[in-house]
C-alpha cells in the first residue's frame, strides 16, 4: 500500500509508552493513546511491525498513516528520536506539512486540544523528538516552515512543595473523568481538525470539532430546568 501511495502520505506520530493506551490514561504518554484511539474508530487496518523504522504502523486508505514508536519517547530519548527520523524516513515523508506529532500538554485542561507550530515551548517528553525530525528549524529562521504539533490538556501539578514534580506527574494517571472528556472530546475534534488541514474544508467528518460539550453535557439545560422546578415546589 505505502509502495504506490506514497506521495499522498501523512503521519501522526503519537508519543507515548506502550502502556499509555490503558484507562485511564498515563497524563504524559497521551499523544500515543491518540493514535490508538483514532486506529479503532476510523477503521484503520491493523498495527504492522516495522523492524526498519522502530515503530509500529496503522494505515487508512485516505493516506494517512499513524505511528507508535517501539522506545517511550518520554524516557528513552535518543532511541525515540532515532525511531522518529527513520519512520519518517521510510514513509519517505520529507515536507513538514505531511506530518504531526501528538503529545501531552500541562498548559491546558484536560479534555481540550489546541494546534502548536515548531519546537518552541514544546514539554520536555516531545521537545527532543520535535528536534530531532526538525534539525535545522532553530529561533530566528523565519524563511522555513515548522511541523505543527496537537497537543492535549493533561491538566497540571500543583505549585504546592506536597506535589509531584512534572515528571512524577506525567506518569501519573488521570481519573477516569479526565480521561473520559479527553476520549469524548478532543481526540475526535483533533483528527477531524487534521483532515480538513490536510484534505481541506470539504472533508467529510462527524462534526465534532464543532462540538464543545461532551455527551453528558447535551442534557445540561433539561436537567437544569427539572432542578429549577424542584426548588419552586
Amino acid at each position: 500500500f505505502l509502495y504506490f501511495f506514497r506521495a499522498m502520505v501523512r503521519c501522526v506520530i503519537g508519543l507515548g509508552g506502550a502502556m499509555s493506551s490503558d484507562f485511564p490514561f498515563l497524563r504524559a504518554h497521551v499523544g500515543r493513546a491518540f493514535v490508538e484511539y483514532v486506529a479503532t474508530a476510523q477503521h484503520f487496518g491493523p498495527w504492522r511491525p516495522n523492524s526498519v523504522a522502530l515503530a509500529d504502523f496503522a494505515e487508512h486508505g485516505s493516506g494517512v498513516v499513524l505511528c507508535r514508536l517501539w522506545p517511550d519517547a518520554t524516557k528513552e530519548t535518543i532511541q525515540a528520536q532515532v525511531a522518529a527520523k527513520q519512520s519518517l524516513k521510510y514513509l519517505g515523508i520529507r515536507s513538514p506539512k505531511h506530518f504531526v506529532l501528538a503529545h501531552a500538554e500541562t498548559r491546558k485542561k484536560c479534555g481540550r486540544f489546541m494546534v502548536e507550530e515548531g519546537p518552541k515551548f514544546a514539554p520536555t517528553w516531545a521537545k527532543p523528538v520535535l528536534e530531532a525530525v526538525a534539525p535545522e528549524w532553530r529561533p530566528g529562521r523565519k524563511d522555513i516552515e515548522q511541523p505543527l504539533r496537537i497537543v492535549f490538556g493533561v491538566g497540571s501539578p500543583s505549585r504546592s512543595n506536597l506535589q509531584p514534580r512534572m515528571e512524577q506527574f506525567g506518569d501519573a494517571r488521570m481519573t477516569a473523568r479526565e480521561a473520559n472528556a479527553i476520549v469524548q472530546s478532543a481526540f475526535p475534534a483533533a483528527y477531524e481538525w487534521l483532515l480538513k488541514r490536510w484534505f481541506g474544508p470539504t472533508a467529510v467528518t462527524e462534526g465534532a470539532v464543532l462540538r464543545r460539550h461532551l455527551e453528558q453535557d447535551k442534557r445540561r439545560p433539561e436537567l437544569d430546568a427539572l432542578a429549577a422546578q424542584m426548588r419552586e415546589g
